[in-house]
């Protein structure tokens, strides 16, 4: 009976952090998109982020924001929320879920985990791995509704997912799809773990395939894999280049932080009463 109780309440608390962590997750994204909307414009922009280019579309954050609501409408700060909200929900469940099933599996008993430095860091590892290979559809697609103008070419999640089906599965034109995702895959995984550069290759090579309707941003950038993307933007636009969309992205750092702990915490108090009663 003891041993019921125990894992009814592992399963109730489990389900309770689990709710409160997507609750809080699902609000952040919505507050925090305009930025996230912005990073991407950025890192996929070739001309300089400077108020004195004149061949430059995006030059500051305020220039940016105004530019896309006269050009795009109000709704366009807020592009590709629906894919990101599942690349949340999915990276953070597979991460959250990878490391304790590899936590579980490296310790002795399921009372004893092993808390080592050097398991932990392997169980992270695995984690975020885990967690980029599920979640990375998801990036694509935001990438490609943020990149283009209001419906230019994808109308939502759906038509991005059959377009690239269709004239995708089998392109090799400039970089065949294994190549894309493989080259994507390592840059997403590093970005997350090491460097924000790599999160900028990351975006562009998402848009190798996607580059031809991208009239209108300025030069299109092309390139044929991880180490020729970071060659060629450091060739064309210095190391400065591996740095755009940075401001915007320490702005959602700042307040996606603040606001899933803050959200987080609420969403558990609210819901732990409600828990306990029932």
């Amino acid at each position: 009976m003891t041993l019921d109780i125990s894992n009814a309440e592992k399963k109730t608390t489990w389900l309770l952090h689990s709710t409160a962590g997507a609750c809080s997750g699902a609000f952040t994204r919505l507050v925090c998109q305009p930025f996230d909307v912005l990073k991407i414009r950025f890192q996929l922009q070739v001309e300089p982020l400077s108020r004195n280019s004149n061949n430059s579309k995006y030059k500051s954050i305020y220039q940016s924001i105004n530019l896309i609501y006269k050009e795009e409408g109000f709704k366009a700060l807020w592009k590709g929320l629906l894919p990101g909200q599942f690349l949340s929900t999915t990276y953070g469940l597979t991460q959250f879920l990878v490391f304790q099933k590899t936590l579980a599996f490296l310790s002795i008993t399921e009372k004893e985990l092993n808390q080592t430095s050097s398991v932990h860091f392997l169980c992270g590892v695995s984690s975020a791995a885990a967690a980029t290979l599920v979640s990375y559809p998801f990036d694509v697609v935001r990438t490609r509704l943020v990149a283009q103008k209001s419906n230019q070419i994808y109308a939502n999640m759906r038509s991005v997912a059959i377009s690239m089906y269709k004239t995708e599965a089998i392109h090799d034109n400039h970089m065949n799809s294994v190549k894309q995702f493989s080259s994507g895959f390592m840059a997403g995984v590093a970005a997350k773990t090491i460097v924000y550069p790599l999160d900028v290759t990351k975006k562009r090579i998402q848009l190798q395939d996607f580059i031809h309707s991208r009239d209108g941003f300025g030069k299109k950038f092309m390139c044929n894999g991880l180490l020729d993307c970071i060659y060629v933007t450091l060739r064309e636009e210095s190391i400065s280049g591996l740095f755009k969309g940075l401001s915007p992205s320490l702005i959602k750092a700042g307040f996606t932080t603040a606001l899933h702990l803050t959200l987080y915490e609420q969403t558990f108090k609210l819901l732990q009463p409600l828990v306990n009663n029932y």
